[in-house]
């Protein structure tokens, strides 16, 4: 599948799962991209941050027009939904068949992996528009300070998340003693999920109450790498500005408590921290990869990373790499287990964050390997959801957005 393919391929899914209007809620225009027409109808936070990068390589109005309505949905103290309902006539159905945590009817109430800035700085750098950036950086300044201040109760510079969803990662492995998860299977992850909620209910809309209530409180690596990352990005859009400086000190912080707190050297690996005791949670997953995106992680614990993970054939090195969860695990599985997703199958998204990463500190070959690899398995079966790790047969949805990101590789 050569480029003009590729690109053929991905417009027709970006502009089929277009979505414009007006909302009868709040009466702002909307103008956005559904991670897939079947099961996905509305916006994703990440979902749109990917989508917005991705159409930096086809369709540069639509790409501010994805962060300009999924920044729009910003409320005043600066929170920004990881699921926003503009068109309501579609919710009941949705609702019917998903757990999602809400103080309001039109949006939910928890975040996900904050990628906004550095979509941002994205969108900026292919547009040059200065009246999108300077529209962005109070959105993203306010954003950022929110997530300091109400998810970072004991100032360490680790945001925490307050169920696994919030991480994207859903059904991971490394949430499953933190969940309680008694039955390995969907229907069981739903169940865990709900009492969570039902915990909560009582402190809803009050993150630091619900952060010190303990009940599922996870300083998460892969949120964290992501949140570094991107307040890089964000410094880099303020310039020479105060701020700026606010927020390089504020991407350090991070990267520092990340190789203090989460780094075992032991295991050569990351590992989340779950409770206010901080207790790590010794599971190896894609999660523990993910601090190779930040340029300034040390060198010893790259090289390590790499020689004992990335590139082992019996973790994480498979045919079609990089899988969610190592080979090596007893609970990984590859195939599409009725929606018990991110325990073994590869995904697009993460391939992207740690091709780039793998190439900025100098392993272009396993770059361009993990990038070979994603473009055969979307030659294979088109833009899934997610891939066999053996085969690269596609998994999950079909015609799915962010997998469009091969055309940023």
């Amino acid at each position: 599948m050569n480029r003009e393919e590729l690109e053929a391929g991905a417009r027709n899914i970006l502009l089929s799962n277009l979505r414009k209007g007006v909302a009868d809620w709040n009466g702002k225009e909307f103008s956005f991209v559904v991670p897939s027409l079947r099961g996905y109808p509305f916006q994703w936070f990440w979902d749109s941050c990917f989508h917005a990068i991705a159409l930096t390589h086809l369709d540069l109005e639509q790409a501010k027009a994805e962060l300009t309505t999924l920044m729009s949905a910003a409320l005043p103290d600066g929170f920004i939904p990881h699921i926003i309902f503009w068109e309501m006539e579609k919710q009941p159905d949705f609702l019917s068949r998903n757990i999602v945590g809400m103080t309001s009817p039109n949006y939910s109430s928890t975040i996900q992996p904050p990628i906004l800035a550095y979509a941002v700085e994205r969108v900026y750098r292919a547009t040059g528009d200065e009246n999108f950036k300077q529209a962005a950086l109070p959105v993203l300044t306010a954003f950022y300070r929110w997530l300091r201040v109400n998810r970072d109760p004991d100032d360490d510079g680790l945001i925490a998340v307050i169920q696994p969803e919030e991480a994207g990662t859903d059904c991971s492995p490394k949430y499953d003693r933190v969940l309680g998860l008694e039955e390995l299977s969907n229907r069981g992850f739903i169940a865990a999920l709900k009492k969570v909620y039902e915990a909560y209910e009582p402190l809803r809309g009050d993150d630091l109450a619900i952060l010190a209530a303990d009940i599922f409180h996870v300083e998460d690596v892969l949120v964290n790498s992501i949140y570094a990352f991107s307040l890089r990005a964000l410094a880099r859009l303020l310039g020479d500005s105060p701020e700026a400086a606010e927020f390089h000190r504020e991407a350090e912080r991070t990267r520092d408590a990340l190789v203090a707190k989460c780094w075992d050297e032991a295991a050569g690996a990351f590992f989340d921290l779950s409770g206010v005791a901080e207790t790590p949670v010794k599971v190896v997953t894609i999660s523990s990869l993910m601090p190779l995106i930040l340029d300034d992680l040390p060198r010893p614990i790259v090289e390590r990373l790499v020689e004992r993970w990335v590139m082992s054939e019996k973790d994480f090195w498979l045919p079609y790499p990089l899988p969610s969860v190592p080979a090596s695990d007893p609970k990984f599985m590859p195939g599409n287990p009725q929606g018990f997703i991110w325990r073994g199958p590869s995904w697009i998204n993460t391939n992207w964050f740690l091709s780039h990463g793998l190439r900025g500190h100098g392993y272009v070959e396993l770059a361009d390997t993990i990038v070979a690899k994603s473009h055969e398995a979307i030659e294979k079966s088109g833009y899934r959801e997610y891939y066999h790790p053996y085969t690269g047969e596609g998994l999950g949805a079909r015609d799915f957005g962010w997998s469009t990101l091969i055309l940023d590789f």
